[in-house]
């Protein structure tokens, strides 16, 4: 069964073809608006794939992404500035640069340019399993390249402060080729404050369709 889970901010659990997988898994509570869906990270009793998109606290949270990986032995994607901290074995971690194209536990991966000035080197995933593609962006403004994009589904930050807010949000989905889209990256903190029915009343009407997911949904794919 393929799935997408969400535990607010930006991130979630999916699992493609049995693979699962973590994108930027953040679930310290501190200074949230919201805490995060999962409670403990003691809870995650199984991965296999960690992908962090840059290196900033609320995407790459060391701790947690260490004590998932030394249980589960998951290997850890993420661009150099983001796996600095993480201290693991080299043999559990896949540094990557944008442009990177490659099949990891039965998953084709590919890294997409991310826009966000304020990080060292942000990336988006475009990840490949079960006959689906999901887009995650990661912090990101709206850019041109959007419209190469093809997947079943994309996670879009919408809050602003640094990435896109609803009405860019808006232009990139219908820029983008997929059908479903996840808002993400909003309400966490106080600069970030967005209402994500904004982003779906913004779509419809449209041939895309937003998905506004509850802290700790699952839905199937």
């Amino acid at each position: 069964m393929a799935y997408i889970r969400y535990f607010g901010h930006s991130s979630f659990e999916i699992v493609l073809g049995g693979v699962v997988m973590f994108i930027d898994p953040y679930f310290t509570a501190s200074g949230r608006k919201f805490p995060s869906a999962r409670k403990d990270v003691h809870d995650v009793k199984e991965c296999d794939i960690i992908f962090l998109t840059h290196e900033h606290h609320d995407h790459c949270e060391p701790a947690t992404v260490m004590e998932i990986a030394e249980r589960t032995f998951a290997t850890v994607v993420g661009p150099k500035p983001a796996l600095k901290d993480i201290r693991i074995p080299d043999k559990f971690k896949v540094d990557v640069k944008v442009g990177d194209k490659f099949q990891l536990k039965g998953v084709n991966i590919d890294v997409l340019q991310a826009v966000h000035p304020q990080s060292a080197y942000p990336v988006g995933y475009l990840i490949e399993g079960e006959g689906k593609r999901i887009y995650a962006a990661g912090d990101t403004y709206e850019f041109s390249g959007m419209m190469d994009i093809r997947a079943d589904w994309a996670l879009l930050p919408i809050g602003g402060t640094y990435t896109m807010d609803v009405i860019s949000a808006e232009k990139a989905a219908k820029e983008i080729h997929a059908k479903y889209f996840v808002p993400t990256h909003y309400s966490s903190f106080d600069n970030i404050l967005v209402n994500p029915q904004e982003f779906a009343k913004a779509l419809a009407g449209s041939e895309k369709k937003a998905v506004v997911m509850k802290f700790g949904e699952k839905i199937e794919i």
